[in-house]
């Protein structure tokens, strides 16, 4: 009750002051929370939107995509969002919703932070760049991006809301170790993120991607506990029916919280190209005999084992394997299923 009765006020204090606030560069308002669950395209970041196939399909709600952080904010409290009201305008163009999916983490070989944030960034061998989310000072402008994001768009019809990378960090034990990490820290630290988010966009929503938390999963739940009533969203970064970790940490939570939080998927790279053997990331086995998953059993997993109501299908052309699947078959299954998991209608949080 107490955490119910924190959160309203704090939804009404930020409610009134971006209300007494003069125009936000945007020529479209609305006062109304958002909730637009469907089929999305998921795209990476500096992608032109308008490159994207099937963009005007009725059963595509809109579109994922990716942002640096470093592109947005190339100083400290100075930022550049014209490539999302670049992308905001040309969706509205097309009647469709924008996710800002934001950047902290890197797996090109080159920081999605600024360049004043870097000490606060741990690097991996395999190219692997992890922000220290625990950190006070890197949890300060994390919010303050999220603040300036939700002052500048919260209002506008077609910004659905902002995602944050997944819970998973790639930092060695050296890293952890160095800047002080226990798991509590990090629990605490996800809670605050993402209440300070959603609280700075009481018209939109926080898409939170959980998947694992170093040296404690079970913190996840406290994390999801914490935020049900606040109006995020949980979801994670894989649909990968027999990658067993998954089944054994992340699903779990998806059948728990199904009638509590609104909850999405995304069908990423490895989906397009899942088999009964793919059971472990880190060994590759033979395809199995069955072949790949088709795109209708990967929507399916999602619809009936994890609840879904917003999934994010990758825009994936690249073949990598003989025989895998594309987004031109994932635009198939989208036009079968153009709704799903919807009768529960918009959440009531």
């Amino acid at each position: 009750m107490t955490k119910n009765i924190v959160y309203r006020i704090l939804l009404a204090v930020v409610t009134l002051l971006f209300s007494s606030c003069s125009g936000n560069g945007n020529e479209l308002h609305t006062s109304e929370i958002k909730f637009h669950p469907g089929h999305y395209v998921a795209v990476a970041p500096f992608f032109e939107i308008s490159e994207i196939k099937y963009l005007d399909e009725a059963a595509v709600q809109g579109v994922n995509k990716r942002y640096f952080w470093r592109a947005l904010e190339p100083e400290k409290g100075v930022y550049d969002f014209s490539s999302i009201e670049e992308d905001l305008e040309y969706l509205d163009r097309h009647d469709k919703q924008l996710v800002v999916f934001l950047m902290d983490m890197s797996y090109s070989g080159k920081s999605a932070l600024p360049p004043y944030l870097s000490e606060y960034e741990m690097h991996s061998d395999w190219g692997e760049f992890s922000p220290v989310r625990w950190h006070p000072f890197f949890l300060e402008r994390f919010v303050a991006l999220g603040k300036a994001l939700g002052e500048r768009f919260d209002s506008h019809p077609g910004f659905e809301g902002i995602a944050i990378q997944e819970s998973s960090l790639g930092i060695t034990e050296e890293g952890y170790k160095k800047f002080g990490y226990t798991p509590e820290k990090y629990r605490d630290t996800l809670i605050d993120t993402l209440t300070i988010l959603q609280v700075s966009l009481p018209n939109s929503h926080v898409f939170w991607y959980s998947n694992f938390l170093p040296d404690n999963d079970e913190y996840l739940y406290q994390v999801a506990d914490a935020i049900e009533d606040s109006g995020v969203f949980m979801g994670g970064p894989d649909i990968l029916p027999y990658r067993r970790f998954l089944s054994q940490v992340s699903y779990p939570m998806y059948e728990d919280y199904q009638n509590r939080l609104t909850l999405f998927c995304s069908a990423q790279g490895d989906s397009y190209k899942h088999h009964k053997n793919d059971i472990r990331v880190d060994e590759q086995e033979p395809v199995h005999e069955e072949g790949y998953l088709t795109m209708e059993e990967i929507f399916l997993f999602a619809r009936d084992s994890l609840h879904v109501r917003y999934l994010f299908w990758d825009y994936e052309y690249e073949i990598t394997e003989q025989g895998q699947w594309t987004y031109a078959d994932a635009i198939q299954v989208i036009r079968k299923y153009p709704t799903f998991n919807n009768s529960m209608g918009p959440p009531g949080n």
